[in-house]
């Protein structure tokens, strides 16, 4: 994939969750998701288990902020503070997140994880494989453990399924094992009895 198709490729992807996120107003919907509240919640509070020191979390891919939000509060449920910053693709998105998070609004910034230069580093950074083309999944992790965490900080990898999703296909822990990442830990969610989401643990060395 050149330059040109991968610029085409973001596009595509920006205007596929414009359309999909911005027709609701519930919050967890305009963050990309589409069942109800409490499913939303089951699966993405392994995040914030990954989580167990106080510092510097990035969400890339953070559509509205309200993941931001949560993980900020679920955190501090346990005693522990983040500081948190986001990139998304989306300017609308951004603009926001930007109002969701106006105490943090400068933390938060338009772009995507394999081309945006970063201020810093962090303790925390959270994402999605699908956030890049398949081709380009090796690359991606190995650019964000390399360029965007501390000393010791941690990659959250996160994977989400449907009812959908064919149950036999492997998870994302399986998926980077096989790519030659170590994985330090992972967290799963459950709803209905189904595993719906893992969040893996992928630290910096």
């Amino acid at each position: 994939m050149n330059k040109e198709e991968l610029n085409g490729w973001f596009s595509e992807l920006k205007e596929k969750l414009e359309n999909a996120y911005l027709s609701s107003d519930e919050p967890w919907k305009l963050s990309g998701f589409s069942g109800p509240e409490e499913r939303w919640t089951k699966c993405r509070k392994p995040v914030a288990e990954c989580i167990n020191e106080s510092g510097m979390f990035l969400d890339i891919g953070c559509a509205n902020g309200y993941l931001l939000e949560c993980v900020k509060k679920w955190t501090e449920e346990k005693g522990l503070s983040i500081v948190p910053f986001g990139i998304d693709i989306s300017s609308k998105l951004v603009e926001l997140a930007r109002y969701r998070l106006p105490e943090f609004k400068n933390n938060i910034f338009v772009g995507n994880g394999l081309t945006w230069e970063s201020p810093q580093k962090f303790d925390y950074v959270r994402t999605e494989l699908c956030y890049v083309p398949e081709t380009f999944y090796k690359k991606y992790v190995d650019r964000l453990v390399k360029k965007f965490l501390n000393e010791n900080g941690k990659l959250l990898i996160a994977e989400y399924r449907s009812r959908r999703d064919d149950e036999a296909k492997e998870w994302i822990d399986i998926s980077l094992k096989k790519m030659g990442f170590e994985i330090e830990d992972y967290k799963s969610a459950f709803y209905k009895g189904k595993e719906s989401a893992r969040v893996v643990v992928v630290r910096k060395m």
